[in-house]
């Protein structure tokens, strides 16, 4: 891990970007041959057509939306860390954006860890603490997006949308939910476990006696700074909080969709807007829910090609879906808030380097975000320091 940060995208110049790492090749083939599967069912031809043809001044208030999203994000992580400090929107949406930026540069969603680090250069808490309120919220975003997808795949199905899916597809489907499903409330239910039952705790002591002793206290205070994070879960009225605070993320990152769908004319092959709203939430739920494990670049790949079969499936010729699909990720979704992000950087004075250097003495971002030789990862030039700024 230290290696593979320290030698790719962490450099003082990121732009002189070093692909030296099995673990960022991996993500880059990922992305590529999951592109090269989306090409091979397109006619190219028809792909520029779709993108010819589409109404970009959609783009505008789509992007607006977009850092709304963002924005009802920082307010849910403000609640998922007021356990250990309660902090203004304003000082974590910052944060927020550039986290998003490092999760579409690197690879195996490490823009979280990337949060968490720059979270502790901020404020007075400890980044493994941090990412214990990160994974609660993928899990809260992933159970937000299976409720979509439980509300409107069924409706779909009895509009008879699904009419042109086999039975195989059909049951591929089912079994891929199913296992999705398992997947978050399984994750849900370890996580609340370990922030509500010591016993938990009192084994994972126990499993440290087989780890060498030089290692265990470093991994007994990750762990339980991890576990501070968690404390949110303390309570069913905060897990019902947590879900309802998820509902305006993803209804202004959908509504983004919805807009750009008339962008390029997708709203002609449904009967009804509530139809097309119902196609945009399952679009919604079935990409995102491809892009939550850490696999390619930024999403790039399986994003677009599940968000074209979901709309294949509905009866959306391929090349239109793929130009739709391709165009709300590349452009809509991913150029947006890097360049929001690089533009935070500037203003801050900071390079993807200096991102990650931690004041606070966490174990997490010394042993893992450390540079090669030792020290600790630090600004581009003097100024001001990035606490000082909102």
């Amino acid at each position: 891990m230290p290696n593979f940060i320290s030698r790719t995208l962490l450099t003082e110049n990121w732009g002189s970007l070093q692909i030296r790492s099995w673990r960022f090749l991996i993500g880059v083939g990922v992305s590529l041959l999951l592109l090269l599967v989306l090409l091979f069912q397109v006619d190219l031809s028809e792909v520029g057509d779709a993108l010819a043809d589409a109404n970009y001044w959609y783009l505008i208030p789509s992007i607006a939306l977009y850092f709304v999203a963002v924005f009802f994000r920082a307010v849910r992580w403000r609640f998922l860390l007021s356990p250990l400090k309660v902090l203004q929107v304003s000082r974590l949406y910052p944060v927020v954006v550039i986290g998003y930026m490092a999760n579409n540069l690197l690879p195996a969603r490490l823009g979280e860890l990337v949060r968490a680090y720059y979270l502790a250069r901020r404020e007075p808490i400890k980044a493994s603490s941090a990412l214990g309120t990160l994974a609660v919220e993928r899990v809260y975003d992933g159970l937000t997006l299976l409720a979509w997808a439980a509300v409107a795949g069924p409706a779909l199905l009895l509009l008879g949308e699904f009419d042109s899916t086999g039975g195989t597809a059909r049951t591929t489907w089912i079994i891929l939910a199913v296992l999705v499903v398992s997947l978050f409330v399984g994750a849900l239910a370890f996580l609340t476990a370990l922030a509500t039952i010591p016993k938990f705790m009192v084994f994972f002591d126990r499993m440290l006696d087989f780890v060498p002793a030089r290692f265990r206290p470093k991994i007994r205070e990750l762990a339980y700074t991890f576990v501070d994070g968690l404390r949110v879960l303390s309570s069913p009225r905060k897990h019902l909080a947590l879900f309802l605070l998820s509902m305006p993320v993803w209804a202004f990152e959908g509504t983004m969709y919805f807009l750009i769908s008339y962008a390029f004319g997708i709203d002609d092959h449904f009967g009804s807007v509530g139809t097309l709203i119902l196609v945009v939430m399952l679009v919604t739920a079935t990409s995102n829910l491809a892009t939550s494990l850490p696999s390619s670049i930024g999403g790039i790949g399986p994003f677009e090609v599940v968000a074209q079969q979901t709309l294949i499936a509905l009866g959306i010729g391929g090349s239109l879906a793929g130009a739709y699909a391709g165009f709300l990720h590349l452009v809509a979704l991913w150029l947006p808030v890097n360049l929001a992000g690089l533009a935070l950087l500037w203003k801050q004075n900071l390079s993807l380097r200096g991102l990650t250097g931690s004041p606070s003495p966490d174990p997490l971002a010394g042993g893992v975000l450390a540079t090669e030789g030792g020290g600790s990862l630090a600004p581009r030039s003097a100024g001001p320091n990035p606490e000082s700024h909102p």
